[in-house]
């Protein structure tokens, strides 16, 4: 009898063992690494094949989950890398790194196009733009410097005001409506020498991506387009060198590791254009002088595998004078402290703390005259956010974010003992602007994917503020003042908020064929103000108020995907609607620089702008390029009771980015002993401009007539660029070389106009075309890696 007890006590203890052991879940973590240069991976991902069960890589290259013991056969990928098959038992919790082998085409491959291999079918986001940073060094831009920037304009539906503007337009939406986050820290200016090239050295960046549809609810304060760029972590194998030459600029990257779990990257760059800007037919341009430089430091701490910790610095000064005796400068200072925390496979915490802040200085220097103007714009801002993949099929996102704002929309003092002028100061303005969001993706069917989000943003102005009332039933002028009501430090002078919803769809309609759908609403309280075409040093930032609610914008699209020839080629065709409410456009002659009542100078506009983005790219073979065609329009309407402010009538009428026509087209040819030759051709239909209809006498003098805005258009720009490259590396496991690239830009040195304006001159009326760029412009660079 006892022994039968021992026997079924040992069975159910058996039992229940066995039980238990079949139940547990061991954790396995893979990083997954370049097989030449060591490097992390990120986004790779790896496939269990007994159960399916899949799991991608975050920025660390680090793929984490939790799996039943066994004997796994495990298959990692990632886009252009050899898919690579491993055989693991899992007994234990275990960590292994994997070394993925780069595909030997890698060099003939144009990576700067809309979308990675297949991602344009699978991925449910549409209106992506992503960049190479190795292809972007082999384009042909002006001076020879490669530029973020300028490569995002040759994609569709990205346009820029003309060569020296500062800035993008993406979609018909304003320069100030994108929002530029640089490791999630905002900038408030993206350019160096007015347009000429972007802030950020190429060399410091991981990967750029553009957001041109209805973003993640994660991201909100902009109503065009989120771009993303992130810095590259320093290489934990061993130190490496990189940088450039070309002719009007040095820039240099050093990274490595400081310790096993500490690693660093610092980069900075310095420009010398003067000598190359007096080759310039242009005499605004031959006369200029200008300088900038640029710098970038990140650390990252990596105690375990649960936590990375990073702390990324930038920054960035200008210089610049135009002929006559005032000189230009202006530097952003950017601050990001990151901590990332993996909880368990699946879930994963980020906590961050920002700083953003541009200055502007403009220095009179003319006898008597002697002054300094200066505006600022400053963002402090802390945000929480939480990842969690609930299964294959579904992931959820949530987070909250605090900003601060501090703004100074323009001060003047005089300088020296004999300046005549009077100091004077806008009252600067402080901000809070409060924000919560959820995001999910959830793939319903492996051919359907949903994506659904809100957030929900709260701004208030505070005080001190001085708000004037105005008299009913007369246009808002310094003369119509009839009150003014006075807020202490810390009120709430003026409060705005709502819900932003998001939404995307993708329907997979065939093996190679997707159909995706999106609409979305975003707010904005900021304002850049600038009644001028393009950026200007003088343009300022301006917080919402009673008087200037916050921009609202709602945009739909709706795009159809085809890959073919096993995705050797891509073809999409893109469609969409945006609604903008609450815009800005200015009354004829506004003051704007120093006004306390600025309201009085400003009118209130709806816009709305529409266009279809047609794209064919070939990514494989020796010859490689895209084709990017856009119609669009940009329209924009003044909305005001009083008719002596109505602009047309109060009709709808083109805004100053309005482009109706849009074509690029790039090539990339591999030739023999690694020699490369690219091409890009571009050509935009003119923006609006206003022309003089007509001439009248006033006392004496004849004044010119403008009776309709934006009614004419300046001639459309076409430019054709040309470079060869030439890649001295003899294999791919080759660690130090360089890169030769010789361009030409506008090749047929057509003369672009970028405005064109009017003067009397011997009793009759004259225009003169201005150029910036009017001439064919040679370049040389070379960049080196060791």
């Amino acid at each position: 009898m006892k022994l039968r007890l021992t026997l079924l006590c040992f069975c159910c203890l058996f039992a229940f063992s066995s039980s238990v052991i079949a139940q547990q879940r061991l954790r396995l973590s893979v990083v997954v690494r370049d097989g030449i240069t060591k490097k992390p991976i990120p986004g790779a991902s790896l496939l269990v094949a007994e159960t399916k069960l899949g799991a991608r890589a975050d920025s660390a290259g680090v793929i984490a989950l939790t799996h039943p013991p066994g004997v796994l056969t495990i298959y990692v990928s990632a886009v252009g890398y050899f898919r690579g098959r491993e055989t693991v038992v899992l007994d234990f919790n275990k960590r292994v790194e994997y070394f993925l082998q780069p595909r030997s085409t890698d060099l003939e491959e144009v990576d700067v196009r809309a979308t990675r291999k297949d991602k344009n079918i699978k991925d449910v986001q549409m209106g992506q733009i992503l960049i190479s940073m190795p292809e972007l060094k082999r384009m042909p831009v002006v001076l020879g410097e490669p530029d973020i920037l300028k490569a995002l304009t040759l994609q569709s539906g990205v346009t820029t005001a003309g060569e020296g503007a500062g800035g993008f337009n993406v979609r018909g939406g304003r320069a100030d409506q994108n929002l530029v986050l640089v490791d999630g820290a905002p900038l408030f200016n993206t350019s160096h020498l007015l347009g000429f090239y972007t802030n950020i050295n190429p060399d410091m960046v991981q990967d750029v991506s553009l957001n041109k549809g209805a973003f993640s609810a994660q991201y909100g304060g902009r109503v065009s387009s989120l771009l993303l760029m992130s810095t590259r972590n320093g290489n934990k194998d061993g130190w490496r060198v990189s940088g450039g030459l070309s002719p009007v600029s040095v820039r240099a990257v050093v990274d490595g590791p400081i310790s096993k779990k500490l690693t660093l990257l610092a980069g900075g760059r310095v420009a010398f254009p003067n000598y190359l800007l007096q080759s310039f037919p242009s005499a605004s341009v031959k006369n200029s002088r200008a300088f900038f430089y640029d710098g970038n430091i990140k650390l990252t701490y990596t105690p375990n595998e649960q936590n990375t910790i990073s702390l990324s610095a930038y920054r960035s000064q200008d210089n610049f004078r135009f002929p006559g005796d005032t000189l230009y400068g202006w530097h952003s200072n950017v601050l990001t402290g990151r901590w990332s925390y993996l909880v368990r496979p699946g879930l994963q915490v980020n906590l961050s703390a920002l700083y953003s802040g541009y200055f502007l200085n403009v220095d009179g220097v003319s006898p008597n005259l002697n002054f300094r103007f200066t505006s600022h714009i400053e963002q402090k801002e802390g945000k929480a956010d939480v990842f969690y993949t609930v299964n294959k099929s579904f992931k959820v996102q949530f987070g909250v974010n605090a900003i601060l704002y501090g703004n100074q929309t323009g001060a003047i003092q005089p300088m020296g003992e004999n300046s005549s002028i009077n100091a004077r100061q806008v009252n600067p303005e402080r901000g809070r602007e409060l924000g919560a969001y959820v995001n999910t993706e959830w793939e319903l069917t492996p051919s359907i994917t949903l994506m659904a989000g809100l957030r929900y943003s709260a701004f208030a102005l505070l005080g001190p503020q001085t708000v004037y009332g105005y008299a009913e039933n007369l246009p808002p002028s310094p003369e119509t003042v009839v009150d003014s009501v006075q807020y202490s430090s810390g009120k709430v002078a003026q409060a705005y908020g709502g819900f932003e919803p998001r939404l995307a769809l993708r329907v997979q309609i065939a093996k190679n064929t997707a159909l995706k759908a999106s609409a979305g609403r975003t707010r904005q309280y900021l304002n850049l103000i600038s009644n001028t075409t393009a950026i200007t040093p003088l343009d300022f930032w301006k917080l919402s108020d009673r008087y200037l609610p916050p921009q609202i914008a709602d945009q739909v699209s709706l795009g159809l995907f085809q890959n073919l020839q096993d995705n050797a080629f891509e073809i999409s065709v893109e469609g969409y609607y945006k609604r903008l409410q609450n815009q800005i456009d200015y009354r004829y002659g506004a003051n704007l620089i120093l006004n306390p009542k600025l309201e009085t100078a400003l009118l209130h506009a709806a816009g709305r702008a529409y266009g279809v983005e047609f794209g064919l790219s070939k990514n494989t073979g020796r010859l490689t390029g895209q084709f990017n065609y856009t119609y669009a329009r940009s329209l924009i309407a003044v909305q005001t009771p009083f008719d002596e402010l109505r602009i047309n009538g109060g009709d709808y009428y083109p805004s100053y980015i309005d482009r109706p026509h849009t074509l690029n087209m790039q090539a990339r040819w591999g030739m023999s002993h690694n020699w490369t030759f690219s091409t890009n051709f571009v050509y935009y239909t003119g923006v609006p401009a206003t022309y003089p209809d007509g001439q009248y006498t006033y006392n004496g003098d004849v004044v010119q007539d403008y009776s309709r805005r934006n009614a004419d258009r300046i001639p459309d720009y076409h430019r054709l660029d040309v470079a060869f490259s030439k890649d001295t590396r003899f294999n791919k496991s080759q660690k130090r070389y360089g890169i030769w690239t010789l361009g030409i830009y506008n090749v047929y040195a057509h003369k672009n106009p970028y405005s064109i304006y009017f003067t009397r001159y011997n009793q009759r009326t004259e225009s003169y075309r201005l150029s910036v760029f009017g001439t064919m412009i040679p370049s040389i660079a070379y960049n080196f890696y060791f």
